[in-house]
Parts: structure tokens; C-alpha cells; sequence
């Protein structure tokens, strides 16, 4: 079981002897309980973006079971967001395409002259193109971690489905 994520007492399946619930049920109390509560302010290692977005999802993050423990999380999650906001805006600016310097040839005057002018390298994508994907995956990693998406607030809050108890019938059929 050390692989497994721990799945909270209401949402296991499995049934648990009157001493295992009682083990669970502590068990959660104390992962939650008696530890310090998430600080409001943003950390000063976040730049603008990232203590924005702090203070942008503190106030509905701290109805959730996020502790102080979870801060780290929290400001890795606002400093990816962070990053991938400034590669958004930097293929905004710069296009999805690198960008390159072309020798041309002019005539001016009567003589050759050799400059340089930008253009677009349709092989290769702009950098930030990468960095935007990373920045992405890492924020919706750490968004799940922390509750911030739709569906891992409903895993959070989700009954267990009632399912119907197995006989030993059903597993091998009758005779």
C-alpha cells in the first residue's frame, strides 16, 4: 500500500472492522486538525502574477482542508501560473514561431549592401510554446493537488456509491 494514495474513510469501499474505522477516523482528524491555518498574504519569493493569483484563490482555497503545510504546494502552484502567464504573453507578442535573422542583399547607391532582417522560422516553434506546456501541466498537477479543480473537489466531497454486496454466488455462480 505505500504506492497508494490514501482515500479518505467515506469515499473507501472497503469494510472496515469497528478498530480500522476508529484507526481511519483518527487518522483524518489529525491530518487536518490542530495544524496552523493557510497565511493570507502571499509569499514575497512570488512575483506580481503569482501573488495575485494567491490572493485570487486564498479566500475560497482556505474553506477547503489546505493547512499551512499545503503552502508550498500553493506557491508552486501560483509561481507556474506565474510562468505560464508570461510565456502566454510572450507568444502574444512574438508569435507561435521563432524568430530568426535572414542575410538579404539590397542595392543602394549604386553598390551591394548585406543586411539583416527578421523573419519567422516556420520549422521551429517558439520557445515559449514549450515553456507555456510545462508551466500548464504544473499548474493543473498542483491545482488537483489543492482542490482547485471541479473534479478533485468533487473527489473531496463525493459519497461512496451504494453498491450491492457480493455473495459468493455472484463471484463464482451457483452449482
Amino acid at each position: 500500500m505505500s504506492g497508494r494514495k490514501f482515500k479518505v474513510l467515506e469515499m473507501n469501499k472497503k469494510n472496515f472492522t469497528k478498530a480500522e474505522r476508529e484507526q481511519r477516523e483518527q487518522a483524518e482528524r489529525g491530518a487536518s486538525e490542530d495544524f496552523t491555518l493557510l497565511q493570507k498574504t502571499p509569499p514575497k519569493s512570488l512575483d506580481q502574477i503569482g501573488r495575485y493569483e494567491w490572493q485570487r484563490v486564498w479566500e475560497d482555497i482556505s474553506k477547503l482542508p489546505v493547512k499551512n503545510l499545503d503552502k508550498v504546494s500553493l506557491e508552486l502552484y501560483c509561481s507556474w501560473y506565474s510562468m505560464y502567464r508570461k510565456a502566454l504573453k510572450e507568444v502574444e507578442e512574438n508569435g507561435i514561431y521563432a524568430k530568426v535573422m535572414v542575410e538579404r542583399t539590397v542595392e543602394e547607391d549604386g553598390e551591394e549592401k548585406t543586411i539583416y532582417v527578421e523573419a519567422e522560422n516556420k520549422a521551429r516553434k517558439n520557445p515559449a510554446i514549450a515553456v507555456m506546456n510545462d508551466a500548464s501541466a504544473n499548474v493543473m498537477k498542483f491545482a488537483s493537488s489543492l482542490g482547485l479543480t471541479v473534479d478533485s473537489r468533487m473527489r473531496l466531497y463525493m459519497p461512496p456509491k451504494d453498491e450491492k454486496e457480493k455473495s459468493i454466488f455472484d463471484q463464482f455462480g451457483e452449482l
